[in-house]
Parts: structure tokens; C-alpha cells; sequence
């Protein structure tokens, strides 16, 4: 298969999550992602849009693209944004050890981007904030267990 694309350009508020969530849901199934890869991927969106429109745009909700492209087994997932830069780096790893009660709450939306794909890529452009998010080997018709 060669390389299949997908694109979606909204004003993201919260309101439109599931506008966001049922395109990466629709464009996994048309380009044949293995059903046990969907999840991680709808996730690791979800979390990318959420934080973007909470901390970047708050309320006012923001321009936000959103493209899926494959290349061989591979997913690669970009968002950008026009909001204001933000390094994640720069935000620790939470202590997922610590008692419950002692826990922040919150910050866990990047440790899990983290945990859920295999390369996370951050910068700032004159395109705008750009996220970029790699699922490796998740395409073909292998049955799902």
C-alpha cells in the first residue's frame, strides 16, 4: 500500500473532541489499522487536542490541523496549533508511586502520549506549534488477538 493521507482543519474547542476522535477513528479503519493500535492512536489525539485547547486557547477555541499520514506499517500523526509555544519537555514525568493523595492532579496527558507512541516530536515553527506522533508497525491485515 502506498502512502495514504488524510487531513482535518477545525476551530478545536472541547466541543468538537468527538468531531476530532471520530476522524481518527474513520481514517485508522480506511487505511487498515490493525484494531489493537486504534485505541493508542484515538488516545494519544485526544490527549495532544485536549491539552492544546485547554492551554493554549482556553475557552475561545483555535484554529487546529490535524493530518494522518502512513508510510509503510507506520502511522504519523500531526497536530498544530497557533497557540502559544510550549515545550513538554519541560514538564516532568509524574511519580506514579506516589500515594494517590499526594499526586497532582492533572499532567498526566504527555506521560501518556509518551507511553502510548513511539516517537513524540515537538517544535515550534512559523507554521505553528507542531506535535508530531509516530505509531510504528501498526498497519496490514494482521488478526488482532
Amino acid at each position: 500500500m502506498g502512502e495514504f493521507k488524510r487531513k482535518i482543519v477545525i476551530k478545536a474547542t472541547m466541543a468538537d473532541l468527538p468531531q476530532i476522535l471520530e476522524f481518527v477513528e474513520t481514517t485508522c479503519r480506511e487505511a487498515r489499522v490493525r484494531e489493537s493500535a486504534r485505541f493508542d492512536l484515538q488516545l494519544a489525539v485526544e490527549e495532544a487536542c485536549a491539552n492544546i485547547i485547554e492551554h493554549a486557547y482556553g475557552q475561545a477555541g483555535g484554529a487546529l490541523s490535524l493530518s494522518f499520514v502512513t508510510r509503510g506499517p507506520d502511522v504519523i500523526l500531526t497536530v498544530v496549533d497557533q497557540g502559544p509555544s510550549f515545550d513538554p519537555a519541560s514538564i516532568a514525568a509524574p511519580d506514579l508511586n506516589a500515594p494517590l493523595e499526594e499526586r497532582r492532579i492533572g499532567g498526566l496527558g504527555i506521560h501518556l502520549m509518551r507511553r502510548l507512541m513511539d516517537e513524540l516530536y515537538y517544535a515550534s515553527t512559523e507554521e505553528g506549534n507542531v506535535v508530531r506522533m509516530v505509531k510504528r508497525d501498526v498497519i496490514g491485515e494482521a488478526a488482532d488477538a
